[in-house]
């Protein structure tokens, strides 16, 4: 399996030259002096123990719990599924013992307000035991999560607390693409038991799309016919393995979702059928196509039906969405589609799903006063689109519907994994697209909430010791702490960045870089234009679809950037590295290639250190390939993981006792680029 750690830094890091502001950076500060952390970040700091979500409220008392050689034993209001299930699922981790410690759990209307009663809780630790209290068993099931939490540190103890918490959204959700990628029963099952643990409570199941329609299919058994399939020819869900997914589902808490993407995405109907799918007698198939879904998963396990209508143009889209919403709703379903100007519209009765790319996505639409019926906002930006630092950024300091908390209306997040080219190791699609650690900052920020919209900080970190910068160098606490703990057999690619900061050159043509290159390496600071950034992965200008984000986002090709920072090694030594220059996209494949032998990458990127400059030493089968310039959605040649950086083993340095200065050259060439520069110390 594809593995990639997590692990903190090893190094002291020291500033370089004075800052000097910038105008591409007025946004960032001015977001950063206005951001807030939604709970005090004192009490998060002074926490004993990482959880995710952090609790709305929480009081650490003295005293601990020990539990060293024991197990926990659900009592009280547990004979429900859910609750059942939680006692399994910790008890399937977990070598049983004779001592055991009593969770008393307790359903009681009255426990805590109307509007925190659905999924809230109230978890009591202290010297007479362990007791979770809420209206729902909903709420109950959260409340064990938190423990399990707890648990899972493998320390001595857990310490005294009272704990009162809710989720600001109904919804924290996240959505594999099975349709172009079929994923295993047994691998979709474990997702959704660690998932539930993170109190994720929507799967999105994206069920077919162009290479195939992967549903079982009684009435038109040509649709599960190999030869009009482009990928995974064989591979089908039955409609007994769909039903136990969603039983599987929801004994964790979890809705699933399913989408049946119609009547964009369906090449492989035109194959079967010979026509399309919004033609009279494409709908007449598509009728039959629902009536069979529907009858085959009952209402009660599937309320919600996502019908898809993406990135399609057709003469008669009102007639068609009209059709299929009234379809699903004769058998008693709610209709859900995408919504971006790219979409059909949505039809009177449907959820939305807003998401965008490009200039979508500068003008994204989480203006609270634009959601004028139930929504989901996916608005954050797609795993597969944005690289493992920049997408948990994003997530972190975003509103979810561009609002403190949900209502009826604004309904939570769905974070997307869309590999869109062919994946033939399956197993790589969480560690190519940072699955955990985003939806980890996509459940925190969708709990918690938030008072003030962070649009604008993932572009560049926030100056060290604001509010956000605290904040999220806490949160990367936190996350280390569960990787080791509780994901521990899963590709987790993003590492604590807070530590590194950097003096940056401001973008030259690249003409004028000879010139340039001489100052810097000489150290004639006070020749030219300079600024500090902060953070492992400095992002300068990503690519258009993902609208130019970064720290010099009007900047265009033609011009190169010069990065320094100075780290200081305890001692003399080997030290690894994760060393990136550009971040592919996992849907459309723009990138710059792998590196030549010898090279950092095929833009002429160059290290310094100490003086000295450093090749590359890592060996590539691929060495100057893979180059792609333009999109190539949907292509037959899978990724190779040579071609992602974070994904790969790191590379050693060796570091002089004392300081050590990289000065690192990062010329950009195109906007098929992402321009930038990662380099995050690491250890075992």
């Amino acid at each position: 399996m594809l593995k990639t750690l997590f692990l903190t830094s090893l190094l002291a890091v020291t500033l370089g030259p004075t800052y000097a502001t910038a105008s591409d950076v007025s946004t960032v500060v001015s977001q950063a002096d206005s951001w807030t952390s939604p709970h005090d970040l004192s009490v998060e700091a002074a926490a004993p123990v990482a959880l995710i979500p952090f609790p709305q409220q929480v009081q650490w008392h003295s005293g601990e719990l020990v539990t060293k050689g024991k197990t926990l034993t659900l009592e009280g209001d547990v004979q429900g599924l859910m609750m059942q299930t939680a006692k399994q699922d910790y008890l399937a981790g977990t070598k049983a013992t004779d001592a055991t410690i009593k969770v008393v759990c307790t359903l009681k209307a009255d426990a805590l307000p109307a509007d925190k009663s659905v999924e809230g809780y109230i978890l009591q630790i202290n010297g007479e035991g362990i007791t979770i209290t809420a209206v729902t068993e909903a709420g109950l099931f959260n409340g064990f999560q938190t423990l399990r939490q707890m648990m899972a540190t493998g320390k001595e103890s857990i310490p005294y607390c009272n704990i009162t918490d809710w989720p600001a959204f109904r919804y924290r959700g996240f959505m594999q693409d099975c349709g172009r990628n079929f994923r295993s029963v047994e691998r979709l099952k474990k997702e959704l038991s660690l998932a539930a643990q993170l109190k994720v409570n929507l799967f999105h199941w994206h069920l077919t799309d162009y290479p195939a329609w992967h549903i079982e299919c009684k009435a038109y058994p040509q649709l599960n016919d190999p030869k009009f399939r482009t990928r995974d020819h064989d591979k089908t869900y039955t409609y007994a393995q769909i039903r136990e997914v969603i039983d599987y589902a929801a004994a964790r808490n979890i809705t699933v979702v399913p989408e049946l993407d119609m009547p964009g995405h369906s090449a492989y109907f035109d194959r079967a059928f010979g026509f399309k799918m919004h033609t009279p007698q494409g709908m007449e198939i598509v009728g039959k196509l629902l009536d069979e879904f529907c009858t085959e998963i009952p209402a009660d396990k599937c309320p919600i039906i996502h019908f898809g209508a993406d990135e399609v143009r057709i003469p008669n889209a009102p007639q068609f969405v009209d059709f299929v919403t009234k379809k699903l709703q004769s058998h008693g379903r709610t209709p859900m589609q995408w919504a971006s100007s790219r979409d059909l519209p949505v039809g009177d009765s449907s959820i939305e799903q807003r998401w965008g790319e490009g200039s979508d996505m500068v003008a994204k639409s989480i203006i609270p006063e634009r959601i004028v019926r139930k929504a989901f906002d996916s608005t954050m930006g797609y795993a597969n689109l944005l690289d493992p630092a920049l997408l948990v950024r994003r997530y972190f300091f975003m509103r979810p519907c561009g609002s403190a908390m949900g209502d009826d209306k604004k309904l939570g997040t769905i974070l997307c994994i869309w590999p869109d080219g062919k994946v033939d190791n399956k197993e790589y699609i969480p560690g190519m697209s940072a699955m955990w650690p985003g939806m980890m900052a996509m459940v925190e920020r969708s709990w918690k909430g938030g008072g003030a919209d962070g649009d604008a900080l993932p572009l560049e970190m926030p100056v060290a010791h604001t509010v956000p910068a605290r904040a999220y160098r806490l949160f990367e606490q936190r996350m280390a702490t569960l990787r080791r703990t509780m994901f521990t057999d899963e590709a987790f690619p993003v590492w604590p960045e807070s530590d590194i900061n950097w003096t940056v050159v401001e973008p030259v043509p690249t003409n004028q870089a000879d010139s340039v290159r001489a100052k810097v390496l000489s150290g004639s600071w006070n020749e030219l234009k300079i600024r500090r950034a902060y953070g492992a992965n400095l992002y300068f200008r990503t690519r258009p679809d993902t609208g130019y984000l970064g720290m010099f986002s009007h900047t265009k090709p033609g011009h190169t950037i010069w990065a320094t920072t100075t780290i200081t090694a305890d001692k003399a030594g080997p030290q690894k590295f994760m060393i990136g220059f550009d971040a592919p996209a996992r849907s459309n494949r723009r990138y710059s290639g792998v590196p030549a032998p010898g090279q950092w990458s095929q833009c002429g990127t160059r290290i310094w250190l100490n003086g000295n400059e450093l090749i590359n030493p890592r060996t590539y089968s691929l060495a100057g390939k893979n180059k792609h310039a333009g999109n190539a959605w949907n292509f037959e040649h899978p990724l190779s993981p040579e071609e992602i950086w974070w994904v790969q083993s790191p590379i050693e340095l060796h570091l002089q006792q004392g300081d050590n200065t990289f000065v690192i050259e990062q010329p950009y060439h195109g906007e098929f680029q992402s321009w930038g520069v990662s380099l995050i110390p690491v250890k075992n």
